[in-house]
């Protein structure tokens, strides 16, 4: 495969991503109102459809604050991974909950 092709192969996961909803890029732009359930935009403080305040955190905020993520692209990655999967980036050892 070529570098244009590896480009290319980027460019498009990164669309559908996007398109799609679940890129980072999307998640950090959009809130979920705890009370109606409807996604609005980071940037509002109240939901646009009953007007309850929305929460502070984004999407990509809660997701990360329940999974483990790669601190260098955010990808989520598994309770065992040493190497991110999408970067390559070596991951911090992961920490025992206290008992």
């Amino acid at each position: 495969m070529t570098d244009y092709d590896l480009r290319t192969r980027e460019a498009l996961r990164r669309v559908v991503l996007l398109e799609y909803g679940f890129g980072p890029e999307t998640l950090r732009g959009r809130k979920i109102c705890p009370v109606c359930g409807r996604a609005g935009s980071a940037d509002r403080t109240h939901c646009a459809d009953c007007g309850a305040p929305l929460p502070e955190m984004t999407l990509y905020d809660f997701y990360r604050s329940r999974h483990r993520c790669c601190p260098g692209c955010g990808v989520v990655v598994t309770e065992v991974a040493v190497y991110c999967p999408e970067c390559g980036a070596r991951l911090p050892e992961r920490r025992e909950a206290a008992v």
